[in-house]
């Protein structure tokens, strides 16, 4: 940590602006993770890189981007790669369209600033221009160039901008690096979470279309197979995360979990959710929905697609939430104590933590250990439950279409459909259990991994987590709700750097609300709010 923090590159005023103090504060975050792995330093990690509301970003400080600034992003990128912290790079996409949107309005303050060496009257980043990595050099260009012409979608210009570029240049060097970064950058915007800042990553399924297309062209001009691994991989989870997260507009509602006062006192105790194997699921039908409308191939439109293997090829393990909030049926069935949550940081606090053992390759340089370890955020898959098979079918023809625009053999298509079918199984239900409004989250796990903080059952996997402990809002009669609010007032405490509002009824902080000078809580209703400003001014001196 201090041999990169404290190099001789890192400019002596820093931090110089609030933007720098977070970055830093995230860096330490993910050599805490690294050096501790655990649920807590999860928590406080993913805390950092999840801002849900627009207004929750402070902007105090001088405007400037250093060299020092980018190369911490493109470590901190490196390492949420490397770590499967997806929430990480989601995170840097959204600094560096920050820093490319303040960068147009100061280029136009710059002429009355004149001898102001920090500001540039051009658009350019130059930091940005000479050394950041490539998928977030890719999305800083194309943020710049729909933010500047606003005549385009954003899927729009960044078609436009790949095309130009080929145009330009199609040598095989440049084929190679384009198709590495855009495939790296689509994958990573797959991985939002639904926050209001979001919003410009929730493609239409007709946007999403052009870029899949432009991808399957990219694959095939880098004469890349997409079922080759790792590259079948990264297309599998793309393709899937799109689509299941587009539906419902991408989980713009609020997302809580039901539980009893007992298990809300178990949970403050052992810190723990427990995910249920799929066969002790309480609907007797999981996992069937999807294969019946196979049965009747008579809609699909695909000659490919015929005798589909749909038996599960892992051990899944569920966690159910739901986007109704004080549902009456749900609190008799499943408890009274609520938990709720803004978005879907929870994603990550529902991975299991595991432990890469690594060995020095003979080529490696030699001061390097011959063993070593690095954690890992575990994939889970999240989506709203679809209670309608009309509906299914034609989310599956969509699929389809997908698969196909891809450069595979008929074969290959079918087998490539098979492995994506596994996130899709589990995530149609009968109409019958409509009235949950169930958010499902479907964690894989894989026999012989090294997970920590995990402990598991025949029928249950149980795992440490923060998730119960620092809700976003909690509703019902808690009976450990102090213990609940205990840990959320050190949680606000250590994120706010601006203005905010804070119930005390629900223990909801809204960074937005506090603009609209209301006095009711958006989540509650309740007259209980208070406007909180906490900030500790020893960090930051400009």
């Amino acid at each position: 940590m201090n041999e990169f923090l404290n190099s001789s590159d890192k400019p002596s005023d820093w931090p110089a602006n609030n933007r720098e103090f977070v970055l830093e504060k995230i860096y330490r975050a993910t050599e805490m993770f690294k050096v501790n792995p655990g649920y807590r330093t999860k928590e406080i990690l993913l805390s950092l890189v999840s801002e849900h509301d627009l207004n929750q970003r402070s902007y105090e400080g001088i405007y400037r981007v250093t060299e020092f600034e980018v190369e911490l992003i493109n470590i901190l990128y490196l390492t949420g790669a490397a770590y499967q912290i997806n929430s990480l790079r989601v995170y840097l996409y959204e600094i560096v369209g920050d820093t490319t949107r303040m960068q147009k309005m100061v280029s136009w303050f710059a002429p009355a600033l004149g001898g102001n060496n920090l500001i540039s009257d051009t658009l350019a980043v130059k930091s940005y221009d000479n050394l950041l990595i490539l998928p977030l050099k890719l999305y800083h260009y194309a943020y710049q160039k729909y933010n500047v012409e606003k005549d385009k979608s954003f899927s729009d210009q960044i078609v436009e901008l790949i095309n130009n570029m080929l145009e330009t240049d199609s040598s095989d060097l440049m084929v190679s690096s384009l198709t590495q970064a855009y495939i790296s950058m689509l994958n990573d915007l797959s991985y939002m979470h639904g926050t209001k800042r979001d919003n410009i990553w929730k493609f239409s399924r007709k946007e999403l279309t052009k870029l899949f297309v432009l991808e399957a062209k990219l694959i095939k001009m880098n004469h890349q197979s997409p079922i080759v691994r790792p590259l079948k991989g990264v297309l599998m989870t793309q393709i899937s995360n799109y689509i299941l997260k587009s539906r419902n507009n991408y989980n713009e509602d609020y997302i809580c979990k039901y539980i009893s006062p007992e298990t809300a006192k178990l949970s403050c105790r052992n810190h723990q959710i427990w995910m249920q194997k799929t066969k002790y699921l309480n609907d007797e039908r999981e996992q069937k929905v999807i294969p019946e409308l196979f049965d009747d191939d008579s809609w699909i439109n695909y000659s490919w697609i015929r005798n589909i293997y749909f038996t599960a090829t892992r051990t899944y393990y569920v966690s159910s939430f739901s986007k109704s909030i004080e549902n009456e049926r749900m609190k008799e069935e499943y408890g009274s104590c609520i938990y709720g949550f803004k978005d879907d940081r929870l994603v990550e606090l529902l991975g299991p933590i595991g432990i890469f053992q690594m060995k020095k390759r003979e080529d490696a340089d030699p001061k390097l250990p011959d063993k070593s370890t690095r954690p890992y955020v575990s994939q889970v898959l999240a989506f709203d439950i679809l209670y309608d098979k009309e509906q299914a079918k034609e989310e599956l023809q969509y699929l389809f279409s997908i698969i196909d625009t891809f450069d595979m053999s008929n074969e290959d298509k079918k087998q490539f459909l098979e492995a994506v079918l596994q996130y899709w199984i589990l995530s149609v239900k009968d109409p019958k259990w409509s009235y949950e409004k169930e958010r499902r989250y479907v964690l894989f796990l894989y026999d012989d991994y090294d997970y920590r903080e995990v402990e598991i059952d025949e029928k249950f996997l149980k795992m440490k987590t923060s998730l119960f402990l620092t809700p976003d809002f909690i509703l019902g009669k808690n009976p450990v709700r102090w213990e609940i609010q205990h840990q959320v007032d050190a949680k606000r405490k250590f994120l706010s750097l601006k203005d905010y509002l804070f119930c005390i009824g629900c223990l909801m902080r809204d960074y937005d609300t506090v603009l609209e000078k209301t006095d009711t809580c958006p989540i509650c209703g309740v007259h209980k709010l208070e406007n909180v400003h906490i900030r500790d001014n020893s960090n930051l001196d400009n």
